[in-house]
């Protein structure tokens, strides 16, 4: 069934107006690990979400099966869930011209088979089993994406989006004196990951592992801290990203408010093709642009989607998006839910430091690289709890010795009040992030 003629078909039954919403997204996974495991899988994901207007309240329903009988029974149900049960919505969005196309697709990914792909992974994980020390690797995983959604309404509005991505990620182990540390990284591309980039990455995160096994406890307080990009992005996604959509509720936080140090400036960045959320518009057709959400610690813009954007008589800010940010993408597809405001791709203005500078300002502090149980973290209070499974004590100026057993608690407030940053940048999910150096955080470790 063709796009027109569901839309046809969809005011035929009185709907105002209609919008549809295809996607495909095709998968092809594999891994090996160090006891033996061999995986591989191939997987095709394909739907239609239609969105319907019916006497100013909107409708929406999907289906999986793309056939004309199945595709006129979503319509007529979001007809009837509009009819019922939908939220007031006056209009669809109308037709904006793009003026930015990032190259977010490469026909070498998508035309790539799941046994090239196997055998990328395997001359990846043969060549590094090998490695002699106290380090090794895990697991490795080679994954393939290749995705093409197109958006059309009936106000004339018809976009096609197509984009791949390359995730080759990894799990390290290492093993001293009865300790043991652990270590997660990955390496991401649209386009295919060089064997030899692979390769090198995780030969480093190897010997970087067995840097990080604990030898030392550090005593409960507060101290001065650097963190990591990784630590910084896992506390925000959890805490102020929410904080910064239209959609949150209680509203926290307000255009003007003053959210961290001077030193902070947080950047919407949605055509950066490094960033894996890049894209030229967002799920209902709206094009994206790089703005500034916070500039020197004052927010400058809440993320509006089209719903929310009327509501507030604002102006969508083009970051309406299908899958929240917190849903494994296995559970929800984008084609099954109606668009929401949240983040897409963040960018995380840099300084002009090395890690080796800011260390040089802490006589005695803690080096924060990796988290684990921040989710349980409030993101209306901005409080959080999470254990430092990857620390370095900070003495006299040098990353010294391992930590083991310590826990942070604090506020984001805290994290966001940035006295200097990093010059090298990491990409971690959907953010480039420098590594900061905060006054303070609290630690809970031992005598």
């Amino acid at each position: 069934m063709k796009f027109k003629e569901i839309l046809k078909f969809a005011e035929e039954n009185n709907a105002e107006q209609c919008e549809v919403f295809i996607y495909k997204d095709k998968n092809i996974s594999t891994s090996m690990s160090i006891d033996g495991r061999i995986r591989a899988s191939s997987t095709i994901s394909r739907g239609i979400g239609v969105r319907v207007i019916v006497n100013g309240r909107e409708g929406f329903s999907y289906t999986s099966s793309i056939n004309q009988v199945d595709i006129k029974k979503a319509v007529k149900k979001a007809i009837n869930i509009a009819l019922t049960a939908g939220r007031k919505l006056k209009t669809l969005p109308e037709p904006r011209k793009i003026v930015h196309k990032p190259k977010l697709y490469y026909e070498e990914v998508d035309l790539i088979t799941e046994d090239e792909v196997f055998e990328t992974t395997r001359k990846i994980f043969n060549k590094v089993i090998d490695y002699k020390g106290a380090g090794k690797i895990l697991s490795c995983s080679n994954r393939i994406r290749s995705i093409k959604w197109r958006i059309i309404n009936s106000l004339g509005l018809n976009h096609e989006v197509k984009e791949t991505h390359n995730t080759i990620s990894f799990s390290t182990i290492a093993v001293k004196d009865n300790q043991t540390a652990t270590y997660y990284d990955y390496i991401y591309n649209r386009n295919l990951v060089k064997i030899e980039d692979a390769i090198d990455k995780i030969l480093e995160t190897i010997k970087y592992t067995e840097k990080c096994v604990p030898k030392t406890p550090i005593e409960s307080g507060e101290y001065p801290a650097i963190i990591s990009p990784r630590t910084l992005v896992t506390l925000l996604s959890y805490t102020l990203y929410h904080t910064l959509t239209a959609k949150f509720y209680p509203r926290i936080i307000k255009t003007g408010d003053t959210v961290g140090s001077k030193q902070l400036t947080i950047i919407e960045d949605p055509l950066n093709p490094e960033i894996p959320n890049s894209t030229p518009i967002d799920h209902e057709g709206t094009p994206t642009r790089q703005m500034k959400i916070i500039e020197n610690g004052e927010v400058k813009t809440l993320l509006y989607d089209h719903y929310y954007a009327q509501i507030e008589e604002m102006e969508s800010t083009g970051n309406g998006f299908r899958t929240p940010i917190s849903t494994w993408p296995r559970l929800t597809k984008p084609y099954q839910a109606t668009p929401t405001p949240q983040i897409s791709s963040i960018l995380i203005k840099q300084g002009n430091k090395t890690l080796e500078e800011l260390a040089s300002q802490i006589d005695k502090g803690i080096y924060i690289d990796t988290v684990i149980g921040a989710h349980g973290a409030d993101p209306a209070s901005g409080n959080f709890t999470a254990t430092a499974s990857t620390a370095f004590k900070i003495e006299n100026g040098t990353l010294t010795k391992p930590v083991k057993h310590a826990t942070i608690t604090g506020n984001i407030k805290q994290i966001l009040n940035i006295i200097d940053l990093t010059k090298q940048q990491k990409l971690v999910y959907n953010t480039i992030a420098p590594t900061v150096l905060i006054p303070k955080i609290k630690v809970a470790g031992e005598k």
